[in-house]
Parts: C-alpha cells; sequence; structure tokens
C-alpha cells in the first residue's frame, strides 16, 4: 500500500529555475517599490564576470546586501543609490552598448542572477506597463518613468 504522506522530492534543476524566477521577479517589483537601486562606485562602478567571462555590472535591492560586498577587492567602495528613472534611460542603454549585463544581488559566494540589459529593460517596461493600468496615480507623485517612454531600441 502506499503511503498518501509521502511526496516525491522536487527536482533540483526546476526548483532552481523557479527560484531564479521568482526572485528576478520580486527584484524588480522591489526597485520600482523603492524608485531606485544599488551599486558600488569607486573611481568606476563595480564590474564582475560571469562564468562566460562577460562582464557585468553588480546591482543590489537593498544596501545591507551591497554592504556584504565592501571587502577585498571593493574595499574601497562605496554603496551609490541610482534612481529608477537614471537607471532605466542612462545605466541599461550604456550597459547594452558595452554588451555588460546585469548581476543582480551578487552574494559573498558568488551566487547571482544574471540577465541582459535588453531583457531587464523590456520585463520592467512590462512591469511598469501593469502597475501604471491599476494605479496611475503612482507615476504623477514619485519618479517612476511612464512606460510608453522607455525605449526599447
Amino acid at each position: 500500500m502506499r503511503n498518501p504522506y509521502q511526496r516525491k522530492a522536487a527536482s533540483k534543476n526546476q526548483n532552481t529555475t523557479y527560484n531564479a524566477q521568482a526572485i528576478y521577479k520580486q527584484f524588480i517589483e522591489t526597485i520600482v517599490a523603492q524608485g531606485s537601486v544599488n551599486a558600488l562606485f569607486d573611481e568606476g562602478w563595480a564590474l564582475c564576470a560571469t562564468p562566460t567571462g562577460q562582464r557585468a555590472f553588480a546591482v543590489w535591492q537593498h544596501k545591507s546586501l551591497a554592504r556584504l560586498l565592501i571587502k577585498d577587492n571593493w574595499a574601497n567602495y562605496q554603496i551609490e543609490n541610482i534612481p529608477l528613472k537614471d537607471f532605466i534611460e542612462k545605466v541599461i542603454p550604456f550597459l547594452r552598448e558595452e554588451n555588460t549585463c546585469v548581476s543582480m544581488d551578487l552574494t559573498p559566494e558568488g551566487q547571482n542572477i544574471l540577465v541582459a540589459p535588453e531583457k531587464l529593460l523590456l520585463d520592467m517596461k512590462k512591469y511598469l506597463y501593469q502597475l501604471y493600468i491599476q494605479k496611475p496615480a503612482l507615476f504623477k507623485d514619485t519618479q517612476l518613468p511612464l512606460p510608453r517612454s522607455i525605449r526599447l531600441n
């Protein structure tokens, strides 16, 4: 007889993919809600590398997460707050030109979520559009960019 209380363990691949997607979505929601993103700066922005060696621009949704990385090579770096409007209109287009991806919430162990700037811009535009439909008043009082003003090309 089969035990009704026993459940199959989830595959590690499925669980990791789901967590990464959920964390990615939550990252976008958080930076939009707070209207900014955090990065490290010291005579230039802190860059890390992907497993394939491509450059990545490190950003965090909370200062406390970024503070964990201020050591070793980044010991002299300071946490800088980048307003969401500047991040969308200036930083992401520059990253696209420089072929640099975005590293979200890099941990001291090297774990992060890597995303192409094009995908991040598209997903942020979609989220802002949904938010604009539900709560247009948010866009009058804050520094949130209007979704229709975000250019993908």
